[in-house]
């Protein structure tokens, strides 16, 4: 652009150029890299904004804090946390609530914080929206149901959604209380659901466990 002008016009400009954001392995973020996030509510909702910054891994974490936010008092605290207590994910947290309150506002950063907590049973799912539903199980492994087509039996769908590899770990988690759909323990694996059950009258959220979720959409 600074040659482009210079031969065009004969003036003499100026261009202040930053480094490029790249992970700890050397991968780059950005529109080159896979998960391409947007200021745009449009293109990257408020939800999947926080979700972004929130799963960065510990070793790129300091590095977003440095780049964005915070002193140098505080980053050394949350790397020393990070470090410490890796299981509370404090740095992510903190990186997450600051950027998504900068770009979207305080009341976002509770939405979004709120979402996360019903996603993993400690809040209530039929409380979001739809936009931030569909913003949540854009990020999961998701199978789909087409008009017209019957909802199959509860094991069925999870397999089929990714959540498990076959039908016999399935029913093994499900004899464990390992199996919710839509924050509801499954007790039997060969029920089927209604279209009244799904959220939105849309989707079905599957988690395995704590922390494991999948989706049905029927559409």
């Amino acid at each position: 652009g600074v040659d482009l002008v210079r031969r065009v016009e004969g003036a003499a400009v100026h261009a202040l150029a930053t480094p490029l954001l790249t992970k700890s392995d050397g991968s780059k973020y950005g529109k080159t890299a896979e998960g391409t996030l947007w200021l745009d509510p449009g293109m990257s909702s408020p939800f999947a904004f926080y979700q972004y910054f929130l799963n960065q891994a510990d070793a790129d974490v300091g590095g977003l804090l440095r780049v964005f936010s915070f002193s140098h008092e505080e980053i050394e605290e949350l790397e020393r946390s990070a470090k410490e207590r890796p299981e509370e994910r404090a740095a992510q947290l903190a990186l997450a609530g600051e950027l998504t309150a900068l770009v979207y506002g305080d009341e976002a950063v509770e939405e979004a914080v709120a979402a996360s907590r019903a996603l993993f049973g400690e809040g209530d799912l039929a409380g979001l929206d739809a936009r931030t539903m569909e913003a949540a199980v854009a990020e999961v492994p998701r199978t789909t149901v087409e008009p017209g087509e019957e909802l199959r039996p509860l094991i069925d769908l999870a397999v089929a959604s990714g959540l498990f590899e076959s039908r016999g770990s399935a029913k093994q988690a499900i004899a464990q209380g390992g199996l919710y759909v839509n924050n509801r323990r499954v007790a039997d694996g060969a029920a089927s659901l209604t279209r009244g059950d799904l959220l939105h009258g849309r989707w079905l959220l599957l988690r395995r466990g704590k922390r494991t979720l999948a989706a049905v959409e029927v559409r």
